[in-house]
């Protein structure tokens, strides 16, 4: 399954004002080191993707990866260290390491003369037990899902939601939504997406991740700047972004890191 997490979207704001032109350059629309990055306990979805952005007037497509990054995660609880080795058939960086769950981590990645880091504890897992089409009352062809899980009661949560097409030559678009447990439906143990679509008998995989408020407040932003777009398309394919606040540290440098547990399950719309 190849991963196309790049999430950046470019802001452009023209205003007309006494007939003259007036052009606003957004914050943040200079080229950047991008870096997006999760340590999971199933090595098959963790992954570190270093790319660059590109200048606010660029084509939004087609960034330059950068792949002679030097890319590790050093376990902070125990002293060891995953290594990431550069995986051309996914155009990430990939382990086979897993991650564990109450572990202290710190991403350090080396790339072009820049120190890139992040410390973020792996937090406790949150199972799915079940993921449910329902039927809109617009239309009963066009589902929106709900998220069947317990929600740990004592303190408020935010998870991170990706649906990816089973098929990848479905002609189906991965999607995205980040969701805090405020909106959780505790008789049901139940929440629901109602911000994405889905068409009857497509074949989807959900990955549910608990993450931290930091990255759930980085997504937020990028989902409300991809819900804006006239055009809108999703980010995490290979768009260019103005003004999340990134969970990345180092000059010139946006993106997150993730340490979460995750749980993947299968559904058929409409089933």
């Amino acid at each position: 399954m190849k991963s196309k997490f790049t999430i950046f979207i470019t802001m452009l704001w023209l205003f007309n004002a006494c007939e003259k032109k007036v052009i606003l350059h957004p914050e943040n629309s200079e080229q950047k080191l991008s870096v997006e990055a999760i340590l999971s306990d199933f090595p098959f979805v963790s992954y570190v993707r270093v790319t660059k952005s590109k200048d606010i007037y660029q084509p939004i497509t087609n960034h330059e990866q950068i792949t002679d990054a030097d890319v590790k995660i050093i376990d902070l609880t125990t002293g060891d260290t995953i290594h990431f080795a550069y995986d051309n058939a996914t155009e990430n960086y990939k382990t086979n390491l897993p991650g564990l769950e109450g572990h202290k981590y710190r991403l350090d990645i080396m790339a072009q003369g820049h120190h890139l880091t992040s410390t973020k504890t792996m937090t406790t897992k949150v199972n799915l037990d079940r993921v449910i089409s329902v039927p809109t009352e617009e239309d009963p062809n066009v589902y929106y899902l709900k998220m069947q899980f317990d929600d740990p009661p004592a303190q408020e949560d935010y998870y991170l939601i990706i649906m990816q097409p089973q098929d990848p030559n479905s002609g189906l678009e991965s999607r995205f939504s980040v969701m805090s447990d405020m909106t959780y439906n505790r008789q049901e143990k139940t929440i629901s997406i109602t911000d994405e679509y889905f068409n009857k008998d497509e074949d989807w995989i959900i990955l549910f991740f608990h993450i931290d408020r930091e990255n759930f407040n980085y997504f937020k932003v990028i989902l409300r700047a991809m819900k804006s777009l006239v055009n809108g398309a999703h980010p995490f394919y290979g768009l260019s972004l103005g003004n999340p606040q990134s969970t990345i540290d180092g000059d010139q440098t946006l993106g997150y890191f993730i340490a979460s547990p995750v749980t993947a399950s299968p559904i058929r719309i409409g089933n």
